[in-house]
């Protein structure tokens, strides 16, 4: 069934607002360096190819116009609404977001879907869109982790000076589940600690012995 598009999410407002407003030689450089970039694993690694190409950018600014474009992959694959319809439907959805920064005119309706397509069109795009969707093609991503060490006092009497501390961590993940942010904690002790290490370097030895095999094999690695 086809899906469309009504509205801007926040996360991707930024990056149409940058591709509207590209001069155009700027686009060009980001076009052409995105058409040149070897194949990549996602977003982050397909940004570094292009932020030396276009000095006149930030990382940050061409993360955003990445990120967008990305969220649009999505509908590449509907094969019941073609791609000149999900466009013109993203171009009603930015005039009516009443937003000043994605406001477009008749004009502009029509170079913005332009340059769209041709970002859309791009391999090196379609193929670290794919990766960076089946990367997080879970009901549950990790987002990130901190582990905070406590130094607790014993007393034998509370009026008396402690007779030592116990050492303790707390090690804090957060995580996103579906559109939710989340986080547990979990309190360790040295050999606790000990585990983890010795889980996330077989984890670490299981991933080097694989990409060697894909080396071996001429696959590209793209994790």
């Amino acid at each position: 069934m086809a899906i469309a598009i009504t509205t801007i999410p926040t996360p991707y407002r930024a990056g149409f607002a940058d591709i509207k407003r590209l001069a155009p030689d700027v686009f060009e450089q980001i076009a052409s360096a995105l058409e040149k970039a070897p194949l990549a694993g996602g977003m982050k690694e397909l940004a570094s190819s292009v932020v030396n190409e276009v000095p006149s950018l930030k990382r940050e600014e061409i993360e955003n116009i990445l990120r967008s474009v990305f969220s649009l992959s999505v509908f590449m694959t509907d094969e019941d609404t073609p791609l000149s319809q999900n466009l013109a439907n993203l171009s009603r959805a930015m005039v009516a977001s009443g937003k000043r920064d994605l406001s477009l005119s008749e004009e502009e309706k029509g170079e913005f879907e332009k340059r769209l397509e041709r970002l859309l069109r791009i391999r090196a795009v379609a193929i670290s869109s794919k990766v960076q969707r089946l990367r997080l093609e879970y009901p549950i991503t990790f987002h990130d982790a901190i582990i905070v060490t406590d130094m607790r006092p014993v007393f034998d009497q509370p009026e008396e000076r402690p007779l030592g501390c116990a050492i303790s961590h707390t090690l804090r993940i957060g995580y996103h589940e579906n559109a939710d942010h989340k986080e547990f904690f979990i309190t360790l002790d040295e050999d606790d600690l000990e585990t983890m290490k010795k889980v996330i370097e077989r984890a670490e030895t299981k991933a080097h012995s694989i990409k060697s095999l894909l080396k071996l094999a001429n696959v590209p690695d793209l994790s």
